[in-house]
Parts: C-alpha cells; sequence; structure tokens
C-alpha cells in the first residue's frame, strides 16, 4: 500500500492546525469595563470591521469598547500585515465589534522584534454616513498617546546615551595564562611560560540610532618570564605575543552599572627569545603568527559620567600558525585568557 500521500496529507493538516492555532493566539483583547455592564451587542462580521488611524473621520456616538495587542506569529512574512489585520478583525467582531482604531504598528526590523506588533482600541459606531470630525475624544487621545509615547522614547535615548556615549576608550591590564590541550604539539619550554600578564587597549564607536551595539579595535599584549633549560644549559626564557582584532559588543547599561559582551577575530604575533644565563648575548628567536578568536565579558561601575571601573574575563582560541618557526601548530587546543582590572573612559 503506498503510504506517502496519507503521510503527506498528515503533515499537511498537521501544519494547517498549528498555523491557525498560532493565529488564535496572536490577538488578545481587553474589554472596557463599561462593555463588560452594557447591554449585549450581537457578534458582526469581519467584513464589517473598518480600520482607523489618527485624525480618522470618526462619527461622535464611537463608543470605545476595549482594547486589543497584536502580533505576527510569522516573521518577515510580504504578506503578514494583512493577514494580522484580518485575524483582528476577526475577533473583534465576536465582541460584536465594526471599527478598528491603530493606535501602534511596530515593523519587523533587525535591531528590534522580527515581527508585525500592532496595538489599539475595537469601536463600536452606528453605521451611517461618517463626517470628516478630527476633534472626537478619541482622536484627541490618540494625539496624547502618541506624543507621549514620542516624549518617552526621546527620554529613553537621552539616558541611554548619557549612560553610554558614543565613544569608548579602554586600558586594562590582566594577570593572563596560557592552556596547551593534550593535542596541542609544544616544548617543555613554552610550558613554562603559561603565566604572565598582559594589558589591553580598546576604542568602541556605538551608532546612535543602535547604542547597544558598539564597534571597535582591540589591541592585546602578553608578557611571560621563566628559567628553563635549553640545549643541554640553563637559559633564560620570554615570551611575547601581540594581538590585533575587530570586535563587536552588546551593552545592557543602568545609572550605575554597564554589562558588556564582546567577540572578534584578529591576528597575533609572538616570538620567543632566549638568552644565556651566563651572558646577556642573545641565543636564539623563535616567532610565528596565527588567525585568533576574541571573547570577553565585563562589568563596568560608573564612578562618574565619563569614568568607569572595569572587571573583564577574557580569553583566545590560537589557530594554526603561519609562521611554522616552532613546533606549535595544532588549532583550538591552544586558549589564552585572562582577568583583567582596567577604566574605561566615555564621551
Amino acid at each position: 500500500m503506498n503510504t506517502r500521500p496519507s503521510i503527506l496529507l498528515i503533515l499537511a493538516c498537521t501544519l494547517l492546525l498549528c498555523s491557525c492555532k498560532s493565529l488564535d493566539r496572536t490577538v488578545e483583547i481587553s474589554l472596557t469595563e463599561n462593555y463588560y455592564t452594557g447591554s449585549f451587542v450581537r457578534p458582526t462580521t469581519p467584513d464589517k470591521v473598518r480600520v482607523y488611524t489618527d485624525n480618522a473621520p470618526l462619527p461622535l456616538t464611537t463608543e470605545v469598547i476595549g482594547k486589543f495587542a497584536a502580533t505576527d506569529p510569522e516573521a518577515r512574512r510580504n504578506a503578514s500585515l494583512d493577514v494580522l489585520l484580518d485575524t483582528v478583525k476577526k475577533e473583534a467582531s465576536r465582541f460584536g465589534a465594526n471599527g478598528l482604531f491603530l493606535t501602534d504598528h511596530y515593523k519587523p526590523h533587525w535591531l528590534g522584534s522580527p515581527q508585525h506588533v500592532m496595538y489599539g482600541y475595537i469601536l463600536l459606531q452606528p453605521d451611517t454616513i461618517l463626517t470628516n470630525d478630527k476633534e472626537h475624544p478619541l482622536n484627541t487621545a490618540i494625539r496624547e498617546h502618541q506624543e507621549q509615547e514620542e516624549a518617552k522614547k526621546l527620554a529613553e535615548q537621552a539616558e541611554l546615551g548619557a549612560l553610554c556615549p558614543a565613544h569608548n576608550l579602554h586600558v586594562g591590564a590582566a594577570y593572563s595564562y596560557i592552556t596547551y590541550g593534550e593535542k596541542a604539539v609544544v616544548s617543555d619550554m613554552e610550558r613554562q611560560l603559561t603565566r604572565g600578564w598582559g594589558i589591553q587597549g580598546i576604542y568602541e564607536y556605538a551608532p546612535r540610532l543602535a547604542p547597544t551595539i558598539s564597534f571597535g579595535v582591540l589591541y592585546n599584549g602578553y608578557f611571560s618570564e621563566a628559567a628553563v633549560e635549553y640545549g643541554g644549559s640553563g637559559c633564560e626564557a620570554s615570551m611575547n605575543n601581540h594581538v590585533v582584532s575587530p570586535i563587536i559588543s552588546y551593552r545592557s547599561a543602568s545609572k550605575r552599572s554597564i554589562v558588556k559582551f564582546s567577540a572578534g577575530l584578529g591576528y597575533q604575533w609572538e616570538s620567543i627569545n632566549l638568552k644565556s644565563a651566563l651572558t646577556s648575548s642573545a641565543h636564539e628567536k623563535l616567532s610565528g603568527g596565527r588567525i585568533v578568536l576574541y571573547y570577553a565579558a565585563e562589568y563596568e561601575y560608573r564612578i562618574q559620567q565619563h569614568w568607569g571601573v572595569v572587571g573583564k574575563l577574557y580569553y583566545f582560541e590560537w589557530g594554526v600558525p603561519r609562521e611554522n618557526s616552532y613546533n606549535n601548530s595544532t588549532p583550538v587546543d591552544i586558549l589564552q585568557g585572562g582577568f583583567s582590572l582596567g577604566i574605561n573612559y566615555h564621551f
């Protein structure tokens, strides 16, 4: 027996039921207290429901019987707004409404919600010829509401701009370390140079349209020294590496605190210098370079408007060196991390 058509039919029905269920959940309607206690109104049909926006021609006898909030369950569909309006009409008509007044409509945006979101009132009005009455109480209330919302958004943007200015400079010093995994092919000398200190310098810029996102450039330095055995004699070894990387960060701010998460992909230059324990002359120098991934989480306490104290955890994932002058060649099995304390200057 051929079961393929049956399976396809079951899948189609399941998808249809799921889509209907998600559409039913998109609209929330709350009736006004007066309508709860008023007389019963027979349900209307969706085709009888008119849609109005600010300064719409409304008759003075229009009655507000409730509010609605609607969200499109499917992100970024071309026809999703029409589908969402049809769903709101269908739900509002069940309560006897024959009009919708839209107060807010948020379109899909890559920095915000990926869906259409709408808010408004559901109306009951006599089926008469409408007059262009822009002073209807509902229009006046909507204008006041929109002015309040706009003032609120401007205040929030101003506050966020004050908390997170567009430009940021960071300088920090760190206890830093390197960990070699079991698969990392490195010498005993390198494993003795795994504890050191580090420094970081960062410049970041946050666009005004997206103040929670910032873009920047990172410099990170690592320095370590140890007494080692090399070639049967005692030597002093020192390691240093330097990373330059573009980074992107997300930050959340309050009046005194900023929490930030950062990531980047950059390039590292590394060298190991050997000196004889008996003389100060250089014995040998090993060098290499590689691509590295950078991750960091930090907390900043704002001392004043422009200055803050920062604690940060960070680490790098090392890639394969491009200059194989020594045998450290295993990717993503070597991590360099650190805990740093520093200061931020915002301007």
